[in-house]
């Protein structure tokens, strides 16, 4: 399966039913960036319980939670997942997702124009 579509798609039954509850349990107790847990963690914690999750299934159901206002205030540093109730946490972490928004838009935009400049026939001709 394209892994666009495999990150796109809903969870999984295993997902929604088994990993979302233990996670947002989990998650639920890690208030500041001193209790901070890694992905890496997480699978270890996850497998030591006899659950079967991967670093790539972990990201989605976090993705999950963040997106649907489960768990408000759940922070991605390179420290780990933490909850912060500290609006300038908020503030400064928006600020580095627009700019990654921003980023992303660049290169997309960049990967179309190389695109249609390689593959369609009146751009090549204006090239």
């Amino acid at each position: 399966m394209n892994s666009f579509l495999r990150e796109t798609n809903p969870l999984s039954k295993y997902e929604q039913n088994v990993l979302l509850p233990v996670l947002i349990k989990g998650l639920k107790q890690k208030k500041g960036r001193v209790n901070a847990v890694t992905n890496k963690q997480i699978v270890e914690a996850l497998r030591g319980s006899g659950l079967k999750a991967s670093e790539r299934d972990v990201c989605r159901v976090i993705n999950y939670i963040r997106t649907n206002d489960l768990i408000m205030g759940l922070m991605a540093t390179s420290s780990g997942y933490y909850i912060t109730n500290c609006e300038k946490e908020f503030i400064n972490y928006e600020l580095r997702l627009w700019s990654r928004e921003f980023e992303i838009k660049k290169v997309r935009e960049s990967i179309e124009r190389q695109r249609k400049m390689l593959f369609i026939p009146k751009y090549k001709q204006i090239f």
